[in-house]
């Protein structure tokens, strides 16, 4: 991604205890998001359930989840513009909303607004704050958060509340807690085998990314990831018996076909990290796995 392109995306948080040898009152807030900076419009849109299941997380008692925030960070400018352009489409809804139009329909016209859509934009971007905003009828209030970043960026989005602050403060209860949140926001990764344990979820990425062992890498990479997922199930219901180097020209021609496809874009090469016949051995391994059921 272009140092100067818009980030969208939505964005949650768990503010939970610090851990065990942590003070009583020491915090560690963890950041979750899908973005365009891996993400693609279509699938971002699908990979929003990632963080619906935060809800349902095995949390300790005492931990909190953050509303979604729905955000777009860059250069100040260029936020300040596109902030205005997705404030005023979610102030153009509400504003009909006051004149008596149903939240269905307000819902209806925000959700056929993203049917098929290809690229976020900041009007896109509201249509999907404005499901959460008109969920069920019952209309928030969105607040509105800025926080500023490095290097000039800032970070701005809205999330669902109650309603505006009673008193002199900028924002209700949760406003300091998303501050920090967007701050950060492009900053925090969670790293298997560093910041957690490697899960299966884990293991099923590095056999989606080339990158890993031929040192190619492909952007949107959630958008990656799933269409080499997929092309390794199409291979595991072929009747073919597939062998290492019939496997790996399957893969590198599958790779030409989606840089050339322009839904693509080409990123810096990095340095593999493991062989691109382990990679392979353990792609027939998994092949195997599928056929076996």
């Amino acid at each position: 991604m272009a140092e100067n392109e818009l980030v969208y995306g939505v964005v949650r948080g768990v503010d939970a205890p610090g851990g065990p040898s942590a003070a009583e009152d020491e915090r560690r807030l963890l950041v979750f998001a899908v973005d365009t900076r891996t993400h693609g419009a279509g699938r971002l849109l699908v990979d929003l359930a990632e963080l619906e299941r935060l809800d349902d997380a095995d949390l300790p008692a005492d931990a909190a989840v953050t509303p979604y925030v729905y955000a777009l960070a860059g250069p100040a400018d260029r936020v300040a513009e596109a902030y205005g352009q997705f404030a005023a489409r979610i102030e153009a809804a509400y504003a009909q909303l006051a004149s008596g139009v149903e939240p269905s329909a307000l819902l209806a016209a925000a959700e056929a607004c993203l049917v098929g859509v290809e690229a976020l934009t900041p009007e896109r971007l509201a249509d999907l704050a404005l499901l959460d905003l008109l969920a069920d009828g019952d209309c928030a209030y969105p607040m509105p958060v800025a926080v500023p970043l490095v290097n000039g960026w800032e970070a701005r989005g809205v999330y669902a509340t109650d309603g505006p602050p009673d008193g002199e403060g900028p924002g209700d209860a949760w406003y300091s807690l998303i501050e920090g949140l967007l701050e950060a926001w492009l900053e925090v990764e969670s790293v298997p085998g560093r910041d957690r344990p490697w899960t299966a979820r884990d293991v099923e990425r590095v056999l989606n990314d080339p990158s890993y062992a031929f040192g190619w890498t492909l952007e949107p990479r959630a958008d990656l990831l799933a269409t080499v997922g997929a092309f390794t199930r199409s291979l595991a219901e072929r009747p073919e018996q597939w062998d290492a180097g019939r496997l790996e020209a399957e893969y590198r021609a599958l790779f030409a076909r989606l840089e050339a496809s322009g839904r693509f874009r080409r990123g810096p090469d990095v340095p593999p990290m493991m062989s691109v016949a382990d990679w392979l051995d353990a792609q027939l391994a998994r092949i195997r796995r599928l056929r076996g059921g």
